[in-house]
């Protein structure tokens, strides 16, 4: 039970964990993907302007064979090399655009072949921790029946004795006495009553700590 109750509280902490190293993962990817996203919109901001750049310079070329004059002349003729610049400069940097565009490409492609194998240990370590929490739940639910069952087949002074002791140590209640050692607090205990504790068939307290003690060099402890 103790193991299952310390297990409830890591499980969540590891699954806390897994769930901002992959949101870590995605953020990193998705700014990824929108810089390349941008790339694309700049250069389709750029193709917009060109084709309005081209519509531009067709509409003051058109305009020449109704001039009137040689200034509006001469002023026309400057506004289309002005816009013939402007087109030339903008399709230079449409190609500049491509080129990056192509190199961008390239890395989001390594880069969501990456993300792809971090999403997939995401999910099977999320559907593993979470399977581990629902079978942690059940055997919690069967312990507190069954601990319902035990409290109520012994004695009301030996559940208060076990709820008073729990409530002081908050840990394990019911421990070992290994080479007169009591486990629980790991002070010595009387030789006598270490000696009784091979014999007694009576519940013994260790005098310094108050936990239930029993005999047993082999073991470690118990809860």
């Amino acid at each position: 039970m103790i193991r299952a109750i310390t297990e409830k509280k890591v499980l969540p902490e590891r699954l806390a964990q897994l769930e901002r190293s992959y949101l870590n993962c995605k953020k990193e990817f998705d700014q990824f993907q929108n810089s390349f996203n941008d790339l694309k919109n700049q250069y389709r901001d750029k193709e917009r302007q060109l084709k309005q750049g081209q519509d531009d310079l067709r509409k003051a070329k058109d305009r020449l064979g109704n001039v009137k004059n040689n200034k509006e002349y001469q002023a026309i003729l400057k506004e289309i090399e002005g816009l013939q610049q402007r087109r030339e400069d903008m399709e230079i940097e449409g190609i500049l655009l491509l080129d990056a565009m192509d190199k961008k490409s390239e890395e989001l492609k390594e880069q969501e072949k990456s993300f792809q194998g971090v999403e997939g240990k995401y999910n099977h370590d999320r559907a593993f921790i979470m399977a581990e929490l629902e079978k942690l739940d059940q055997r919690m639910e069967t312990c507190q029946q069954e601990n319902i069952s035990l409290r109520s087949a012994v004695g009301d002074g030996l559940v208060k004795k076990y709820d008073a002791i729990r409530n002081l140590h908050k840990d394990v209640v019911v421990v070992p006495v290994q080479k007169e050692v009591c486990q629980g607090c790991h002070m010595n205990i009387p030789p006598q009553m270490y000696n009784e504790l091979q014999t007694s068939t009576t519940l013994m307290s260790c005098p310094h700590c108050n936990r239930i003690i029993y005999r047993d060099d082999q073991s470690i402890g118990v809860g």
